[in-house]
């Protein structure tokens, strides 16, 4: 038995286990090692501080280990096993940052109460493919290193038992050093938060993890430490005046306000002539060519596309594939520059948006966190109930996802209970969810069509709505949500239908072409909102006005985007074309269009500006004159020529009306404002940067602290 070669080997595990889980980390928190996580700018302090923390918490471990156990194979067998651990953390940590494109939080775990089938499968087969096709299994050196050091070490000694001798010395100079560094570090995270007026709750992990290290982080987060960034306090509206001055900033809620990107006038009364639609001679306008309440006592149906990014309309190839949907853009008022703002919450963000004016916090999920308070906003359907409308949600998935079940009747206020796949279970003669996804597991016929997915399809979904409106004899908002288009994107019946004349499509991952050859079926599925399939028969009610959204993105984050438009595109420009979804309105008039089929569009043209969740919402309160009955909103109208921004909820990317080319908007970011794309600045950037966090920040006090919910309500009532 060589002594040095051993002692070599134990200081080699103890350098392996500390340097290599430090290194490790940046497989997490760098846009080198980690394409899919957007970090916050980068300092020397901040590389600075987040190796000391992560060092202290690394010596902690050592220091640990090393006073329960005593024999050194056992010490080396618990280092092993904590650096498996930690690098399964970090590599579920990339996984997450895959799908969500930000920093795993505390917060995110309310997304595990969410039922995953038809998800759950694909996802974690994505997921092992990433050890290799990105070659994420580098993540586990520290683990593989050890692992090696520890059978030579054990072939090495033979099976004689080594006790190497701690000397309390040793003891104390070890947990000084690791309170020192874990101090010292610490000390300099809060003093970069309180130096950084950009800081917003949702980049806090992406913040925390990047300049104060993944470890000391995650166990300040489990060990419930608040690094919130958010209070009355910290924004200095402590008193009534102060609350409702900061709030009525930004409220657009009346006659005259200001907006700050372009300095102009606006008004929450909308004319013809200033807005962007086509002039229509079947229109029937307001007095003084007013556009608001030109929709009053019609029928709303409010359709929530699943994933439809508007890139697989720039590519000519995969755009031919929507033969339906492209005649019925003919005939609709189009959004060109329509952009998610979702969070953690994903589409239950997208649902919280549209239907009642908010920004999601983009850290957790409303439809939870609103039962912790008592919160009672103004909703599309509330607004809607006051005038004696039918309003109801149909989603074809489980009641308790998203706490849909609940959220729908007490926050959102829908007066009709929602319909979910247990009501389809029911329908079909199912008693429990289990055996109806069996069921449908195997395949269902609609219209000779075999449907292999654990969730009715969306013909199915649009039958059922239907059937409820041909009962009902007042007027009516649906909300019928799609699912089907949801990643993995797995459960295409046309599994055979492919775009394989693009030039690219070879090299394109799996998820890619599976993504865009949905497009075909996507086109049938949003037909069926307007013709009975089976039949071919219109739906279309020239009482009804039709509005689609799509809630978010597809994620494909793995550059398969530049071979898809055959260019190399930066990473701002990816995340620009990966969070621009579509949404238009479709309001039909009573006459058709021979070459459409189509009835004909009572609004038409195009919106080049900014547009996103919360101005559809405005938009739809002001065609229906609902706005008497709303005390504020922060939207803009859909229809007019203000300029706007939208704030992506995870990675906090700004997308900014460029006043000069509507266009191209600009993206930038709320965490790094100096990243910019087009690359040319705009005007008073410093300036509209400062006046969006601070409407972000309010709006987030608006989510946390339900009194000042409460408060501001009771404040507008009284002003």
């Amino acid at each position: 038995m060589n002594k040095r070669k051993i002692y070599c080997l134990h200081i080699s595990i103890l350098i392996s286990f500390i340097v290599l889980n430090i290194l490790s980390t940046y497989f997490q928190t760098t846009l080198f090692l980690n394409r899919y996580i957007s970090p916050v700018r980068r300092t020397f302090q901040g590389e600075l501080t987040a190796i000391m923390g992560n060092f202290s918490f690394l010596l902690f471990i050592v220091i640990i280990t090393y006073l329960i156990f005593k024999k050194d194979k056992n010490r080396f067998k618990t280092l092993m096993i904590v650096s498996l651990i930690l690098n399964l953390f970090i590599f579920g940590s990339n996984i997450y940052t895959k799908y969500y494109s930000t920093t795993f939080t505390i917060h995110s775990l309310d997304l595990l109460k969410n039922p995953a089938e038809g998800v759950s499968d694909g996802l974690f087969l994505e997921s092992i493919l990433e050890l290799f096709t990105y070659y994420r299994i580098l993540i586990f050196i520290p683990f593989i290193t050890i692992l090696t050091l520890y059978i030579i070490y054990a072939k090495e000694t033979n099976g004689t038992i080594i006790k190497t001798n701690i000397r309390y010395i040793q003891i104390l100079i070890s947990l000084l050093s690791f309170l020192l560094l874990f101090v010292l570090s610490t000390s300099m995270y809060l003093i970069s938060l309180s130096k950084n007026s950009f800081n917003i709750n949702a980049i806090s992990s992406t913040n925390g993890v990047q300049n104060y290290g993944i470890y000391p982080y995650y166990v300040g987060e489990f060990l419930g430490v608040k690094f919130d960034f958010t209070t009355r306090k910290s924004l200095k509206v402590e008193d009534d005046k102060s609350l409702y001055d900061s709030f009525d900033e930004y409220n657009k809620n009346k006659d005259e306000y200001k907006n700050f990107i372009d300095s102009n006038i606006y008004s929450k009364n909308l004319l013809l002539k200033d807005s962007v639609i086509k002039e229509n001679e079947l229109l029937n306008l307001n007095g003084n060519d007013s556009l608001n309440g030109i929709f009053k006592n019609k029928n709303l149906m409010l359709i929530h596309l699943e994933s439809l990014n508007y890139f697989l309309f720039d590519i000519p190839e995969i755009r031919e594939n929507f033969t339906f949907l492209n005649k019925l853009l003919e005939e609709s008022f189009v959004f060109d520059n329509y952009y998610t703002n979702v969070g953690m919450g994903v589409t239950s963000d997208a649902e919280l948006s549209v239907l009642t004016g908010i920004y999601p916090n983009g850290y957790s999920t409303f439809y939870w966190d609103y039962e912790k308070g008592n919160y009672n906003f103004q909703s599309l359907p509330k607004l809607l109930n006051e005038r004696n409308y039918f309003t109801k949600a149909y989603h074809a998935d489980h009641p308790i996802f998203y706490n849909r079940e609940k959220a729908y009747k007490d926050l959102i206020g829908f007066n009709k209970p929602y319909y979910s796949i247990k009501d389809f279970a029911n329908s079909d003669g199912y008693n429990n969810i289990s055996d109806y996804l069996k069921y449908r597991s195997k395949g269902v016929l609609y219209n000779d069509l075999l449907i292999k997915s654990p969730w009715p399809s969306e013909f199915e979904l649009m039958d059922v709505v239907y059937n409820d409106i041909s009962n009902i004899n007042n007027n009516y908002m649906t909300y019928p949500l799609f699912l089907t288009q949801h990643t993995p994107f797995l459960f295409n019946p046309y599994d055979d239908f492919e775009i394989n004349e693009l030039k690219n499509y070879a090299k394109l991952k799996p998820l890619t072409k599976r993504y865009i050859n949905y497009s075909k079926y996507i086109d049938d599925l949003i037909k069926s909102v307007l013709f009975n399939p089976i039949n071919n028969e219109s739906r279309i009610d020239d009482n009804t006005v039709y509005i689609f959204y799509s809630d978010h993105g597809s994620q494909i984050n793995n550059g398969d985007l530049s071979l898809l438009y055959d260019e190399d595109l930066s990473v701002l420009n990816e995340r620009l074309l990966l969070q621009k979804t579509i949404a238009f309105i479709y309001a039909p008039s009573n006459k058709i269009n021979s070459e459409t089929n189509l009835n004909k569009g009572l609004i038409k043209g195009s919106q080049q500006r900014v547009r996103s969740h919360i101005d559809l919402y405005r938009t739809i309160v002001d065609l229906y004159d609902l706005n008497d009955n709303v005390d504020y909103y922060f939207g803009v109208n859909g229809l007019s020529k203000e300029p706007s921004f939208v704030i992506d909820g995870r990675v906090q990317d700004l997308i900014i009306d460029n006043i000069n080319n509507y266009n191209t908007p600009f993206i930038t970011s709320l965490r790094n404002y100096n990243l910019l794309y087009p690359k040319e600045s705009f005007n008073n950037q410093t300036y509209i940067m400062s006046k969006i966090v601070r409407f972000k920040k309010l709006n987030d006090l608006y989510l946390i602290d339900d009194s000042v919910h409460k408060q501001l309500n009771l404040l507008y009532k009284n002003n």
